[in-house]
């Protein structure tokens, strides 16, 4: 599992406009066996991307839902 995103970079949603945010944490879940079924007969485990806002929000994303700012 590979993850491009770390605390403190800066990001933005993909496919709307909005504010820019400040990644503050990146949450790696680690829990049971699943009962579903993929190719190698695990599921990977999940991960969420803590980001915080320009406007003062908060909000949780996968991390294929949001792109690194230059």
């Amino acid at each position: 599992m590979s993850v491009s995103l770390t605390a403190g970079d800066r990001v933005v949603r993909n496919g709307t406009t909005g504010p820019l945010g400040t990644v503050q944490k990146v949450r790696v879940e680690r829990i049971r066996e699943s009962l579903k079924e993929n190719l190698e007969g695990k599921e990977p485990p999940g991960v969420t991307i803590t980001v915080l806002w320009d406007n003062g929000t908060s909000s949780h994303f996968v991390p294929h839902a949001l792109s690194k700012v230059d």
